[in-house]
């Protein structure tokens, strides 16, 4: 099985966290992920270990939003959104490729 696949960075399924994408990889699947909804943080306190992460339907993005995730980051959470990072539920060849433990060929 996959899951959601990330744009302009990697998901480390080692560390459990967002990192650097691979040069010429513009995606990198992520596993399975079990979704629930959570309080926020209380207004004014920002938690930095976690990336406020953008999920679309689409590689178009625009009015495909769906919800944010929560991912975990060492990196400052700035940086994941100077990098325009975002969580996609369908990119075009990328999940039909996809094998556990192997890397995904993008053409």
């Amino acid at each position: 099985m996959f899951g959601l696949q990330v744009e302009g960075a990697r998901w480390e399924p080692a560390a459990g966290q967002l990192e650097e994408s691979r040069p010429k990889k513009p995606f990198s699947v992520v596993p399975v992920v079990s979704c629930r909804a959570a309080p926020l943080a209380p207004e004014g306190k920002v938690d930095n270990s976690l990336y406020q992460c953008p999920v679309y339907k689409t590689e178009g993005r625009g009015a495909t939003y769906v919800f944010t995730a929560q991912l975990k980051t060492k990196a400052p959470p700035q940086r994941w959104i100077l990098a325009g990072v975002a969580l996609l539920l369908d990119v075009e060849g990328v999940s039909d490729a996809y094998a556990p433990g192997k890397e995904v060929p993008l053409q």
